[in-house]
Formats: structure tokens, sequence, C-alpha cells
């Protein structure tokens, strides 16, 4: 991986802030909480300096999350207008965003955003820091090497993107950091045990069903090492759910003793979604990466533009060897 001074990059994305107007914010496909939260708390802060900014997400915000201030303002439509800066989110690469090639070309500098060891390093400014629980936890840093007095709403952003990417706090990239900034975030005084019910003790109809669909799927493969959960089309049909209900189905994979891997296939019209979770040393981001996806060592995901069988044959034949 492509390492960069971290400092360095800092520091020309705050010069960058202050002598550019216009903005154009943007995240990954299938939007989370961190792309979201790191989203509008950035944008918040643009707007308090003065400047003018475009907040876009190709997909649709997840139900979820619609309960985040200013969400509105994030719009499916890829502006025409040029800008000084583009900011983009959790994207390892362009594509992840979506269409993006027509406005990156037309903005002044392309800046990337990301705490995924498979970015590719591909704009004008690079903060990239795998170490990092959350790009909500960049955003932070962000924020207090430019003396930001973050609002109680800019931290509940960065609070919803740091505890949905780090798991309640669960997943290994939870550092003695992520708990500190957490806390911080707390001393603004906004009510995080709602945000806490909003996130995981609410949940639609929908999305319980389409959960047990997943778990009705699971099959235990490699001597009981890998889970493999796979939702169809027709599934969502059933239950008149979107791929958003079935966001964190895959975790449970994990949870049947001597599971080291889990994998889900969801299909769509035109591709497969695959969703990849792992626990310890075992890497699945680079099987996802070899299908064109990344992500981190024990959380990662691709698109295949191919069949469900053809999917399932190739992506567990690449896990087969890994767990062998």
């Amino acid at each position: 991986m492509r390492t960069l001074d971290l400092e360095t990059e800092f520091k020309r994305l705050e010069e960058l802030i202050a002598v550019s107007d216009t903005f154009f914010l943007a995240g990954h496909l299938n939007p989370d909480g961190d792309t979201i939260g790191s989203m509008l708390a950035i944008a918040s802060v643009l707007k308090r300096l003065g400047k003018k900014v475009r907040l876009f997400s190709q997909d649709p915000v997840p139900q979820n999350l619609t309960f985040l201030p200013h969400v509105k303002t994030i719009s499916s439509r890829l502006p025409s207008a040029r800008f000084d800066a583009a900011i983009l989110l959790e994207c390892s690469n362009p594509a992840r965003g979506g269409a993006l090639e027509p406005v990156l070309k037309r903005a002044g500098k392309v800046v990337n955003i990301d705490h995924h060891k498979t970015s590719e390093f591909y704009g004008d400014i690079n903060i990239v820091e795998p170490h990092s629980s959350s790009t909500a936890e960049i955003v932070y840093r962000l924020f207090y090497n430019m003396n930001v007095n973050i609002s109680r709403r800019e931290a509940a952003c960065l609070y919803t993107g740091i505890v949905t990417d780090t798991g309640r706090f669960h997943f290994p990239a939870t550092s003695p950091r992520t708990l500190e900034i957490a806390s911080r975030l707390l001393e603004t005084g906004f009510k995080f045990s709602r945000i806490n019910d909003l996130l995981y003790a609410t949940k639609a109809c929908e999305a319980l069903k389409i959960l047990g669909r997943a778990l009705e799927s699971m099959e235990l493969k490699c001597g009981g090492r890998l889970a493999v959960l796979t939702l169809r089309q027709s599934d969502f049909t059933d239950f008149s759910a979107r791929s958003e209900h079935c966001e964190n189905a895959i975790n449970y994979g994990l949870m049947p003793p001597g599971v080291k891997a889990a994998v889900m296939f969801r299909e769509e019209a035109d591709r497969i979604n695959v969703t990849y979770r792992s626990t310890g040393a075992l890497d699945v981001s680079a099987v996802a990466k070899s299908f064109g996806g990344g992500g981190h060592r024990n959380a990662s995901g691709c698109r295949m533009r191919t069949t469900l069988k053809e999917a399932r044959t190739r992506v567990l034949g690449e896990l087969t060897r890994l767990l062998a």
C-alpha cells in the first residue's frame, strides 16, 4: 500500500478549504452511517465557513439514517456546475461513488478521504488512514487541526459514523483514540442514547423478514469455517424489501462457533453484491480486491456483473483457498 505524510496531506486540505468557495461531496454506493455522517458533518462545517456545498449520493440514504440533521440536502441528481474541490468519502476508487467522472473532471481539486487500505490514492490530496476506525474519526482529526468548534449536530453525525463503522465499538479497528474522540463528541451534549435506539433498537418489519430469509439460507462450508448466506431478488420482492434492509445481516454469519469467515451474496437486477466478513488475521479484503472491490481486512465487499451461480463458484473458490 502506498503511503503519504498524513500531516502534510491534512495541511494541504486545510489550505484548499481556505482558498476554495465551492465544494462537491460524495460517498460510496449503498451509503452507510460512516459515509453519510461524515458527509453531513463536513458540509455543516464548510457552510459555517461561508462555503457553498453540494452533497451527492447515487443510491438513496438508508431509512435508518434519515434522522440525521440536514440529511435531505443530499441529492441523487449529479450537478452540472463546476466546483473548486470535490471531496470523496470512503471511496477506494472514484467508481465506488458511482458515475462521478463528469463532476470530477470539472473540479479544481479532488480529495480522497478514506480509511480502507485498498484505497488507490487517486486524489490530488489523499488522506488515507487504514488504522482509523472510520472516516468520521479522520474527519474529526481534520476539524481538530482546523480548531473547529464542533456543534451538537455535527457531533451527532460524527458519532453515528464512528458507532456504526465500529459495530458499537466491537470491531478490532476500535482504538483508545476512537473512544477518546467519542467521549469528546459526547461532551457537546447531543442525545447519543436516542441515536443508539434509532440505529440498533429500531428495525423495519421488512428488515426483520429479510434477515430471517438470509439466516434460513445459511450454509456452513470448509469444515464449518465458512458461512455462506444468499439473498435472491425474489426474497426482496416477497417482503417489499430494499437493499438497505439487509445491512448487517452478514454479521450473523460469524456467530456459529468455529466460523472464521462469512460471505453474503445479494442478487440485483444487473449484478451480484458480495459482502465479506472475517475474524482475526484472516484477510478477506484481498479476495474482494481480486473481484474489483476492497475494504478492510475483516470487512470488505465487491460487485460482480455475472450470474449468482457464477459469482458463488468464483468467490467460494477463492475463499476456500484462503481458508486452506
